[in-house]
């Protein structure tokens, strides 16, 4: 703020350099996709065709469209899908706790391409595989190359990449669009609603609601 008066020239320069930061909590604000990222994440996914494509466009929408975490997606297995009742049943590694989720018809029509077109057949039980022999569970750095497999290669240091990124993007629209924080926390398997709190900062027009009007505090003149 003091730094904005200074752009306005209202108070010097100088001033913030009057408030002691050593204290300070520091927040940083969730990076998240921009529109185009996402709408070049969606055109690959309706474009793929090969299966190294079919594959990375699965893992790609399962961050994008129902938020999982990359370590879940490596350890989901075939019989963790329902396909009559339309949902995606695991045990969370990182929680340990059990989410059960209902997948889009965009990402149920995604696994089932990769799964009847592109998956090789072998008795490996996870979903996500690789496609030469011997057939083994993805790592997570191969499900982290699947982000770049879509969105291409970092061009500049402010580029991001990766399912963490896609997966808070994630979780930005839920409340951009006006979710309660308690079905945004449940829908990512959080422990508690506070843990959405960082995305708050993301959701800019509702955020600008907030803001508090400087109605009886006016600035008469500039300060010396």
């Amino acid at each position: 703020f003091v730094r904005f008066l200074a752009t306005k020239k209202l108070v010097p320069e100088t001033l913030e350099l009057a408030f002691a930061t050593d204290k300070a909590s520091r927040v940083s604000i969730v990076t998240t996709l921009s529109k185009e990222q996402v709408n070049s994440i969606e055109a690959f996914a309706k474009r793929s065709c090969s299966p190294s494509e079919l594959r990375s466009a699965a893992i790609t929408m399962l961050a994008l469209r129902m938020g999982l975490r990359c370590v879940d997606i490596c350890n989901l297995c075939l019989s963790d899908i329902s396909w009559t009742s339309k949902t995606i049943s695991f045990v969370q590694q990182k929680t340990g706790e059990p989410l059960t989720l209902p997948f889009p018809v965009e990402v149920g029509n995604l696994l089932a391409g990769y799964i009847l077109e592109a998956r090789p057949k072998c008795d490996e039980p996870n979903v996500f595989i690789t496609l030469k022999h011997p057939y083994t569970r993805l790592k997570r750095a191969r499900c982290y190359s699947s982000s770049l497999s879509v969105l291409g290669r970092k061009t500049t240091p402010e580029d991001v990449r990766g399912l963490h990124v896609i997966r808070r993007t994630f979780a930005s629209n839920l409340l951009a669009a006006g979710n309660p924080l308690s079905l945004i926390s449940s829908t990512l398997g959080h422990t508690s609603d506070s843990a959405v709190d960082e995305y708050l900062a993301t959701d800019e027009k509702n955020m600008r609601r907030c803001a508090i009007g400087l109605s009886g505090i006016e600035v008469g003149e500039a300060l010396v």
